[in-house]
């Protein structure tokens, strides 16, 4: 697609945000919340009470879902309504909003190049680790244990915490460093032990495993691209990979977050807005578009060594294409 025809696309696409949208989504979060509390409460006696899981396992990737909204400026045109929702979002999914914001938008800076763009970071490094680590990691993998996902939330706030000393103080940096550590500690400390093993750390279990499922097909797989070779935004469906789930899953639990190749040529989109960019994209794009049925690509990945499903598509292979 070249940039004339994406900018026919976009000025038929209507991407203005709605206010009304957040309010929709706080009320889903205190519905989500009352859910949890009845359950709960509701089946102390009953196998029935840890339904509570999948609902809390939402809130947190909903948490995340609004988070990247406004990194984006999607959530809000008002600069410090965008902070105060990233903020609050990255409590709930345990990540520092404004340090990831930076690390994100350089993901969309240098997306599809394996030496630039943070996302890629674990192609680079995995084949420097020690076999026994390389083993260790890849039978996690196969084994449905979130290692990476895990993995991934340490080094991030291991590299968001190292500037702290050499950069001037930012509030907004400090307060997305401190609020989520105060906002989990506060729940655990303010709910009872039997919810918090019962049902707060199977739900972070489970965000791990979603961060795998829902993130990893999205890049990993393409082409990989070294240097200073960077695509356009109308060029980015080369280096992300849609995901195709259930409507309701993908609306109310990850905010759409699924569409991947609209969120790259569109990253401006609200999260409401990308279903209906799906159509016309795909359509343009025919052959082009990659997408990935209903988990095939994690169901299919999750049998291989981890060196081999961090690799490049032989045809495109980073080597093959600088010795070119």
């Amino acid at each position: 697609m070249n940039r004339s025809e994406y900018l026919n696309i976009r000025n038929q696409l209507a991407l203005q945000r709605n206010p009304s949208a957040l309010l929709r989504h706080g009320l889903v979060d205190l519905l989500l919340v009352g859910a949890v509390g009845g359950l709960w409460r509701g089946f102390e006696d009953s196998w029935l009470r840890f339904a509570v899981v999948p609902l809390v396992f939402a809130l947190i990737f909903r948490g995340f879902g609004i988070m990247h909204d406004a990194v984006h400026g999607a959530v809000s045109k008002n600069a410090l309504v965008n902070t105060l929702v990233g903020i609050w979002g990255g409590s709930f999914c345990l990540l520092p909003y404004e340090s990831w914001k930076r690390s994100h938008l350089k993901h969309h800076h240098w997306s599809g190049n394996v030496e630039r763009d943070p996302v890629m970071a674990l192609i680079l490094t995995y084949p420097r680790l020690s076999k026994g680590m390389q083993k260790i990691i890849s039978l996690g993998w196969q084994a449905w244990l979130p290692v990476l996902g895990f993995l991934q939330h340490v080094v991030f706030w291991n590299l968001s915490l190292k500037p702290l000393l050499k950069e001037r103080f930012d509030w907004k940096v400090g307060v997305s460093l401190a609020a989520p550590g105060i906002f989990w500690a506060a729940l655990i400390a303010l709910t009872p032990a039997d919810f918090v093993l019962g049902a707060l750390v199977p739900s972070l279990f489970v965000y791990f495993v979603g961060i795998e499922v829902v993130n990893l097909p999205h890049h990993l797989g393409l082409p990989q691209h070294r240097g200073e070779i960077k695509f356009p935004v109308w060029e980015q469906y080369q280096t992300a990979r849609s995901c195709v789930y259930p409507k309701w899953f993908a609306k109310w639990v990850i905010l759409n977050f699924n569409y991947h190749t609209e969120h790259h040529m569109f990253p401006d989109a609200p999260w409401y807005c990308l279903d209906k960019i799906h159509e016309p994209v795909a359509r343009a794009l025919g052959e082009s578009y990659n997408s990935d049925l209903y988990l095939g690509w994690i169901l299919e990945n999750k049998k291989k060594e981890m060196l081999e499903v961090l690799s490049s598509p032989p045809e495109t292979n980073p080597a093959q294409k600088t010795a070119a």
